[in-house]
């Protein structure tokens, strides 16, 4: 018999056509978390002079003639399914109030109850959209309209506009700027302004700093990524870093190559400790945050082991990204 599978009906399911392409939007719009890179992105960000924006509750993002009517809303909905796991539709609705109840004051679950059920309904139809071609900004853009036309089946505009306009304008961007790519009649430079252009008029000035910390993210983790295949020493690092990212994001990011050097050590010494010495390293060696990240650290590595079923080595593929959460 087939084995029934978690529903999967949320955003990420229902852009999965586009996500393929985000490296033209450089990664915009994803949450920075407790990794390495998020941390060293945020540091070179910071020190140019562009924070990563902090997560917006409902009500504080985009304004929109209705608080509720908010992208924030369709996170909150991602959470509820991703926890449900559940493997259809009925059985997600019937646990959704008390999803929603731990994330929304008891007076919107009503209300979200009725978009959830339209959100859900319109993602299982995005589903049934063909992938655009990932090399032809028309295909992209026959997509972007498909999507588009999905949407107005379930939702009214000013709740396309609450809820899916930031999406929307970052949609269209990102084909806009794979065409100017593309366009031989444009020099380099025209094609650098006319891509300002189109940012200026699509994104807010909060989006357009969010997307400038991001990129930095992207940048830093290829050069730090290169630096490491190459067994870069500490003064190559901070020279070049320097040079990239100014003197006090570079020392920012030498102590964290320290932090996680630190904790890939305390890893490596617990993993290779016998069973019968693990409960007392655990608590000597980690703190009560770091024993949380404790499982999770362990099988990333294992997902990563080599071949021979050896431990990898802490400096190669075996090493967990990210500094202990202390």
């Amino acid at each position: 018999m087939k084995k029934a599978r978690p529903l999967q009906l949320g955003a990420m399911a229902g852009a999965a056509a586009l996500a393929i392409l985000g490296g033209w939007w450089l990664v915009d719009g994803l949450p920075p978390d407790d990794t390495a890179d998020t941390v060293v992105a945020t540091s070179a960000a910071t020190s140019a002079g562009s924070p990563v924006p902090a997560a917006q509750p409902i009500g504080d993002a985009r304004p929109a003639p209705d608080a509720m009517l908010n992208p924030s809303l369709i996170l909150v909905f991602e959470s509820a399914l991703a926890e449900a796991q559940a493997t259809g539709k009925a059985a997600f609705m019937a646990m959704a109030p008390a999803l929603l109840a731990k994330r929304l004051p008891a007076e919107l679950v009503a209300r979200a109850m009725g978009l959830l059920e339209r959100y859900i309904d319109m993602q299982e139809a995005m589903q049934a959209l063909p992938p655009p071609d990932a090399n032809d900004p028309a295909s992209l853009r026959k997509t972007i309209e498909a999507r588009a036309e999905v949407r107005r089946r379930y939702f009214a505009p000013e709740e396309i506009e609450g809820l899916f306009g930031d999406e929307i304008r970052q949609d269209t961007l990102m084909a806009d700027k794979m065409a100017l790519a593309r366009d031989a009649n444009l020099t380099p430079e025209e094609r650098t302004a006319a891509a300002q252009r189109r940012e200026e008029a699509l994104l807010t000035p909060e989006q357009r700093e969010q997307r400038r910390a991001f990129t930095a993210q992207v940048d830093v983790q290829r050069q730090t990524d290169a630096m490491d295949a190459r067994g870069a020493s500490a003064q190559e690092r901070f020279a070049e870093r320097s040079a990239a990212y100014g003197y006090e994001a570079a020392r920012q990011l030498a102590a964290l190559d320290q932090e996680n050097h630190d904790w890939n050590s305390r890893l490596d010494q617990y993993a290779n400790a016998p069973p019968e010495q693990q409960a007392q390293l655990r608590e000597s060696l980690f703190n009560e945050r770091e024993r949380l990240r404790l499982a999770g650290a362990l099988a990333l590595r294992g997902s990563r082991a080599t071949p021979s079923g050896q431990n990898p080595s802490p400096n190669g593929a075996g090493q967990t990204p990210g500094r202990s959460p202390s």
